[in-house]
C-alpha cells in the first residue's frame, strides 16, 4: 500500500531539517529522508558562518552581500526563541568575527576599505584588545556568530522525532509519487535540498539540460594550534586570504578549519600540495606562530549549487519545480531562512493543505555525522 503525506522532504542538511521545522509547526503531515547521516556532506564541513555579507563588500557588494545583509537578524531571533524556528537551545563557537590583514600593507588599507563600505556594521578594535594571534591590525570585529554546527542539528532534529529516516530515493514522478528503498510513498509536494543529490532528483524526472554545477573546494584543517581565532584575513581581493575557524580538541588546544581563498586554490592540487601550500600561506599570515610541529589534513568536496552561467556563487536560494518536486538550493547556510520562505511561497501556489498525520513507513532512522576533523587523515608536514 502507497502512504500519503503532505509533504516528503529528502536532504538532512540545515536546509532540509530548517524547513521541515517550520512545516511541522504549521501543521503539515511530512516526513524527512536522508540517504546517510543527518548534516548532509555540506553542512557539517560548512564553518557554522551565519554573517550578513560583510566580507563581499571588498568586491563592492553586489547582489549577493544585498540578499544576504537580512539574514542575521533572522537567524538571531530564531536562537533567542522567537523567531518561526525555536533554536534556543544551539551552542555557538563565538559571539563573533573578525576581519584583519593577511599580507602587506596594502591589505590593512584593504581591510579599512570593506570596514567602511559596511559602517555601522563593525566595529574597530583597540590594540590591547586583539585576540593573542593577531599581533597587527587594523583589526575590526562583527557581531555575527559562529555556530557548533552540530547542536543546531540537533535542535533542528529533535523537533522532528519520529519523522526522520534513512533511505534512498529510486523512482519520482511529477505528480508526487515516489519509492524509498522499496517503499511506495505519495506526497502532495516532495522538496529535495540535498545538495549533489539534487542532481538525482533532475536525472529521475528526465531532465536532460543543465540546471546544476559544482565548484570544487578543499577545505584545509591543522592542529594543535593553542588559541582561536574566527574571521577573515583581508588581501586586495574580492575573497578572503584566508577564513579560519576554531574547534576544541579538549585538551586547551584547537583545529583551525581554514576556508576562503586557501580553499578554493586547494581544490585546484592534489592533497599533498595543497597541505604544502596552505602552510606556506598560513607561514606568511601568521610567521609569529611556529608552523613546524603540526599536523595537516583536508576535506575535499563539491558546494553543489543551482546552474549560473558564469560558474560563480548564484546570488541567492533557488528553487527549480517540475510539477509536484521543488528542488531547492540555499546555495549558502546563511540563506536558509529565505529558502523556507520561498518554499512556502511554492506550497501555497501548488495548493498544498496539511492534513492528519500518517504514521510513519518502515523505514530505519538516522544520526548526526561526523565532522571533518573527527575522520581526517592527519599527517606531518
Amino acid at each position: 500500500m502507497t502512504k500519503n503525506y503532505d509533504i516528503i522532504i529528502f536532504g538532512g542538511g540545515i536546509a532540509g531539517l530548517f524547513i521541515a521545522s517550520r512545516l511541522q509547526r504549521a501543521g503539515y503531515n511530512l516526513l524527512l529522508i536522508e540517504k546517510d547521516r543527518l548534516g548532509g556532506t555540506q553542512t557539517l564541513a560548512s564553518q557554522g558562518m551565519i554573517h550578513g555579507g560583510q566580507k563581499y563588500a571588498l568586491g563592492g557588494g553586489g547582489n549577493h552581500a544585498t540578499a544576504i545583509a537580512a539574514m542575521p537578524a533572522r537567524w538571531e531571533s530564531c536562537f533567542e526563541g522567537w523567531g518561526e524556528v525555536d533554536l534556543s537551545g544551539v551552542k555557538f563557537l563565538s559571539d563573533s568575527q573578525l576581519m584583519f590583514p593577511a599580507g602587506s600593507f596594502f591589505s590593512s588599507l584593504s581591510v579599512m576599505a570593506a570596514a567602511h563600505a559596511v559602517r555601522g556594521r563593525v566595529q574597530r578594535l583597540k590594540r590591547g584588545d586583539f585576540p593573542e594571534v593577531l599581533k597587527r591590525g587594523p583589526v575590526y570585529e562583527m557581531q555575527e556568530k559562529v555556530l557548533e554546527t552540530k547542536s543546531l542539528i540537533a535542535a533542528l532534529a529533535q523537533k522532528l522525532q519520529g519523522r526522520i529516516f534513512k533511505g534512498e530515493v529510486q523512482e519520482m514522478l511529477p505528480d508526487g509519487q515516489v519509492a524509498v528503498s522499496g517503499i511506495a510513498l505519495q506526497a502532495q509536494a516532495i522538496i529535495f535540498t540535498a545538495g549533489t543529490g539534487n542532481e538525482e532528483a533532475l536525472r529521475l524526472l528526465n531532465v536532460k539540460e543543465q540546471h546544476t554545477q559544482r565548484r570544487p573546494l578543499r577545505q584545509i584543517m591543522v592542529k594543535p594550534m593553542p588559541y582561536a581565532l574566527y574571521g577573515h584575513g583581508i588581501v586586495g581581493q574580492p575573497k578572503p586570504r584566508v577564513t579560519v575557524t576554531s574547534h576544541p580538541l579538549g585538551n586547551g588546544h584547537y583545529v583551525w578549519y581554514l576556508g576562503g581563498n586557501l580553499a578554493e586554490e586547494g581544490a585546484k592540487l592534489t592533497e599533498a600540495e595543497a597541505l604544502h601550500f596552505a602552510k606556506k600561506e598560513m607561514q606568511d599570515i601568521f610567521p609569529h606562530l611556529d608552523w613546524e610541529q603540526k599536523e595537516w589534513a583536508s576535506w575535499c568536496g563539491d558546494r553543489a549549487e543551482p546552474f549560473d552561467a558564469s560558474g560563480r556563487l548564484p546570488p541567492g536560494p533557488c528553487i527549480q519545480q517540475r510539477g509536484k518536486i521543488l528542488i531547492a538550493w540555499p546555495t549558502k547556510l546563511t540563506f536558509v531562512p529565505a529558502l523556507s520562505d520561498r518554499i512556502f511561497d511554492r506550497l501555497q501556489e501548488i495548493g498544498v493543505m496539511p492534513t492528519p498525520k500518517t504514521a510513519p513507513p518502515d523505514l530505519p532512522e538516522t544520526e548526526i555525522g561526523p565532522y571533518p576533523w573527527e575522520e581526517a587523515a592527519w599527517q606531518s608536514l
